[in-house]
């Protein structure tokens, strides 16, 4: 999946690299539906609405969120959910990235939250309180492009 590694900041994406970059955020919240139909964290009962959550990088790139799960609502959340995005941005230190976490995501209820990779390139530690605060609450957190072991723990019960 991963082919390349780059150090230092990534360029913006061009015109003809947003429909692949939609794909990603397409699979990314299809595989989220999936879990969440399989899961029995929320005692096995399928809710009509499903909110998943983001922590994007950007602003504007909670557009692309929205289409995304919007199409992946017409293509497979037809009949027993419906999904809803949430998101939020980075933010520029650990503490302020949990209370947004938790006043924007957790407090509306995320099944799953995507994370995008942080603003700038150095910044490799934004990402870690989301993880935390969200398995905290025992809430998933997919990296969208990131490979950091936090995103792999897991928690035995």
């Amino acid at each position: 999946m991963f082919t390349s590694l780059q150090i230092g900041p990534s360029p913006p994406p061009t015109a003809a690299q947003l429909p692949s970059m939609l794909r990603v955020e397409v699979r990314g919240v299809l595989l989220l539906a999936i879990l969440q139909c399989c899961s029995v964290a929320r005692c096995g009962c399928e809710p009509r609405l499903v909110n998943i959550g983001a922590v994007l990088s950007q602003k504007r790139y909670e557009q692309v969120f929205k289409d995304a799960v919007s199409q992946a609502n017409t293509l497979y959340g037809r009949d027993k959910f419906k999904m809803n995005a949430i998101s939020v941005t980075h933010k520029p230190n650990a503490i302020q990235m949990a209370l947004s976490v938790c006043e924007d995501l957790i407090s509306n209820q995320v099944y799953a939250i995507l994370v995008s990779h942080p603003p700038q390139s150095n910044d490799h530690l934004t990402p870690t309180p989301v993880s935390y605060t969200a398995g905290f609450y025992r809430i998933p957190v997919v990296g969208l492009t990131t490979r950091m072991s936090i995103y792999s723990d897991k928690v035995t019960s």
